[in-house]
């Protein structure tokens, strides 16, 4: 009897660490799709798991710029006169918002708002309403677009122009001071960052010569490599799945009931040998 109490333990702390599992393993399954627009505002996804495969996923969309935000499935668009929308990936519908993002660098957040640059200002943007408050200046100019870390969800990226061109800078989302990194070392520009769910970070911009690509890039250093060229130069990107709760250590509820519920009864039948 005591053999077959202790293998029933065994088997619910073994369907709890499942469960937990469970959890992580799906985060890290996940595809990155990146979506890149193009001047005339036609929107593509590439999958960074299939080699970039390239896939149209509307003509034209009419935005200037593109980013991820709270509502997943979903990119927000600013269009040429600033005003925010949304664009379904399920449904392809567009939907307006209203109000007036500043500046050519909208990123996310991942705290629930979208962020936009404008020269040197940070402005914070309520996804909801589309308006925008601004945070405060930093030192270099906006190239294109900022990011945030689901990693380190207190990093910010951001995409911005130096006397010896473009680099990546970290930017204090409260303050919008920035701290130089260092150069992406490329021919052309980036106008489009991008993390994926396991923190790698992409960019995107038109090269010399003509067309563009898509670009790793080092957080440390700011060295982007290219991993696919591009017949277009693209405006911006943003990257896909976004998750409203960002990836953390700290099990789901139904985890952590499983686990308690192992773990009373292995205090359970430790009381029950003490008798």
């Amino acid at each position: 009897m005591r053999n077959l109490k202790y293998k029933r333990l065994l088997t619910i702390i073994s369907i709890g660490v499942a469960a937990i599992s469970g959890v992580s393993t799906a985060n890290a399954a996940l595809t990155t799709l990146i979506f890149v627009n193009t001047a005339a505002g036609t929107l593509y996804s590439y999958d960074a798991g299939n080699s970039y495969a390239e896939t149209l996923v509307a003509p034209s969309t009419g935005a200037f710029s593109i980013s991820s935000g709270p509502a997943g499935n979903t990119l927000y668009l600013q269009g040429g006169g600033g005003s925010l929308s949304t664009y379904n990936l399920g449904t392809n519908v567009t939907t307006l918002v209203g109000g007036s993002v500043p500046g050519n660098a909208l990123g996310e957040g991942r705290d629930g708002f979208l962020y936009a640059g404008s020269g040197t200002g940070l402005s914070r943007v309520d996804p909801t309403t589309g308006l925008s408050t601004l945070l405060g200046n930093g030192t270099y100019g906006y190239a294109g677009d900022i990011a945030v870390d689901p990693t380190n969800l207190n990093a910010m990226f951001g995409a911005v122009l130096t006397a010896s061109g473009v680099a990546l800078a970290l930017i204090d989302k409260s303050t919008g001071a920035q701290s130089l990194i260092g150069s992406f070392g490329i021919s052309g520009d980036i106008w489009g960052l991008g993390f994926s769910l396991d923190g790698a970070l992409f960019a995107a911009g038109p090269v010399v010569g003509g067309g563009g690509g898509i670009f790793t890039v080092n957080k440390a250093t700011g060295a982007a490599s290219l991993v696919h060229s591009l017949s277009y130069a693209p405006y911006d990107m943003a990257t896909q799945p976004f998750e409203q709760d960002e990836p953390n250590s700290v099990p789901e509820p139904s985890s952590l009931f499983l686990v308690g519920l192992a773990l009373a009864g292995i205090g359970l039948a430790g009381r029950r040998r003490m008798r």
